[in-house]
C-alpha cells in the first residue's frame, strides 16, 4: 500500500465511524457504546481516527480492561504526531505477540 491507500482508508474510516455514532441513540439507558476495530496496524486507520472523532464528535474513550486485560495501549503519540491521552483506553492486538488470528 502507499500513502494515498493509508490517506483514503483513514478518511473512510473517519466517514463511517462519525456515521455509526450519528445512529447510536445517546438517550439510551446505556448512552450507547460503539466498539471501532480494525484489521489494520497502520495509526492513521486506528488512533488517528479516534482522535479525530474526539474532535468532531461528543464522544469519549472509555476503558474496557475490566473485560479485556491483554493487549497494549493505543498509541498517544507516534512520530511526530500527538493524540488525545484517553486513547490509551483503546488496544492494540498483534496476532504475534497475542498468539492469536488477525481478522
Amino acid at each position: 500500500r502507499g500513502v494515498k491507500d493509508f490517506e483514503e482508508h483513514s478518511r473512510l474510516q473517519k466517514e463511517l465511524l462519525a456515521v455509526a455514532i450519528d445512529m447510536v441513540d445517546a438517550s439510551s439507558k446505556t448512552g450507547g457504546y460503539i466498539v471501532y476495530s480494525t484489521c489494520s496496524v497502520s495509526v492513521e486507520e486506528n488512533e488517528a481516527v479516534i482522535d479525530h472523532i474526539l474532535k468532531v464528535r461528543s464522544v469519549e474513550v472509555v476503558s474496557f480492561t475490566s473485560a479485556v486485560n491483554f493487549g497494549v495501549e493505543g498509541f498517544t503519540k507516534y512520530r511526530e504526531k500527538r493524540f488525545h491521552p484517553s486513547i490509551a483506553h483503546s488496544r492494540r492486538y498483534y496476532p504475534h505477540v497475542h498468539n492469536m488470528d488477525g481478522f
